[in-house]
């Protein structure tokens, strides 16, 4: 029986991809069967990638040992160890989320009042900000957020801090990213889809709102007076200063 061609990867692992896959289930079977036993002495894993498509595959697999590692809407990642002793790397544990509080010249924050669920009362104001989206940066994420749920422009200034929690969507922990924006004072307009209402704030008046959340006031708290973190580029890192940020004091 013709074997898979071992894609190896630097940790000794072997990858079989879409490309490679026989038409028909049964010889997808014999053929995967034999490529386990044949690696068996020679890798350390197998990473096998079904696009959806050739699901029909899935139990196949599953019946010679493999296990799910993860998936995208259009692919599933299967992996099976090949010795015991081998590292199975996790998949994504964390969701990303970005916040800001954004301030205009004369020192109001800008802060949005979300949609509340039906039967609920709406919640307090709140900073602006979402989640994350694949590919995109932090700076780039924060400033779309805003402009989404407020209408307003806002230009990066700097990083303020992170919160991490272990009680994200999906049994993930979450990380929560928060910048400092600035902005003209502009009229906001908030999205009619999850927004009730978004308003400029006197920052001194917030901060002495009982009514305001604590972490939300440490956050301004911390935008008009404490440390922060800038955007740093570094000569000669990765292929070029759109790959990557670094964000230090």
């Amino acid at each position: 029986m013709k074997l898979f061609d071992a894609i190896v990867n630097p940790y000794n692992g072997c990858y079989i991809g879409p490309e490679q896959l026989p038409d028909t289930v049964a010889e997808f079977a014999g053929r995967l069967a034999a490529s386990v036993e044949a690696w068996q002495h020679h890798y350390a894993l197998i990473w096998l990638e079904l696009p959806a498509s050739r699901a029909e595959l899935i139990s196949v697999a599953l019946e010679l040992g493999f296990t799910f590692h993860h998936c995208m809407p259009e692919k599933l990642m299967l992996c099976k160890k090949l010795q015991a002793s081998s590292y199975v790397p996790l998949a994504a544990t964390h969701s990303i989320g970005v916040g800001a509080v954004v301030l205009s010249a004369s020192a109001k924050v800008l802060l949005v009042q979300e949609k509340p669920l039906e039967g609920r009362s709406p919640g307090y104001f709140k900073l602006p900000g979402g989640m994350v989206d694949a590919k995109e940066h932090l700076v780039d994420a924060a400033i779309r957020e805003v402009q989404e749920e407020t209408g307003v422009t806002a230009r990066f200034d700097s990083f303020l801090g992170l919160r991490h929690h272990h009680q994200g969507q999906f049994g993930a922990s979450n990380l929560y990213m928060v910048c400092r924006l600035l902005a003209e004072e502009t009229e906001p307009k908030p999205d009619p889809r999850e927004i009730l209402q978004a308003r400029w704030f006197d920052c001194n008046e917030y901060l002495a709102d009982p009514n305001a959340s604590p972490y939300n006031k440490l956050l301004v708290q911390t935008a008009i007076s404490g440390a922060r973190l800038f955007n740093h580029k570094v000569a000669g890192y990765m292929h070029g200063p759109d790959d990557y940020e670094i964000f230090m004091g």
